[in-house]
């Protein structure tokens, strides 16, 4: 039976781990930035869905890192799960490295630091998922090597 190299589930497991904590971390945003504070009463429609939106990402983010996870942990033979669900959070990290380079978070002058670590961390966990996915994408395709 083959198996996912210790290097390339190494990195899977941390970048899932940095998922979930993502993941985690967006449902206390609104509370962190007192997104209450700057919303309008005359709009409660729009400020329902501005928390729906965050808690439904959060939520979303967080399931499908522990997916993943729990296959990573207890099934790691099942080489296309683990590669569909690691391919859809390397597609958000990248979604979230090219967005927030085209379109950065405005932040106050003494703060632009905080941009680059946002990005940054997108980049660092694009490329955690994109080395395994290159070995688990040609196990798929080529799942019994002759030689």
């Amino acid at each position: 039976m083959k198996k996912i190299n210790k290097t390339n589930l190494f990195l899977l497991k941390f970048g899932t781990l940095q998922t979930i904590i993502m993941g985690l971390y967006h449902f206390y945003i609104p509370f962190q930035f007192n997104w209450a504070n700057y919303l309008e009463q005359s709009s409660p429609t729009i400020n329902w869905s501005l928390y729906s939106l965050n808690n439904y990402f959060s939520f979303n983010l967080l399931i499908l890192a522990l997916f993943l996870g729990r296959y990573l942990l207890k099934k790691k033979e099942n080489f296309e799960i683990i590669t569909v669900l690691a391919s859809l959070i390397f597609m958000f990290w990248l979604f979230s490295t090219l967005y927030q380079l085209i379109e950065p978070m405005p932040l106050p002058e003494h703060l632009n630091w905080i941009g680059f670590i946002l990005v940054g961390v997108a980049f660092i966990n694009t490329l955690l998922f994109l080395t395994p996915l290159i070995t688990l994408l040609k196990k798929i395709k080529n799942p019994h090597p002759m030689g």
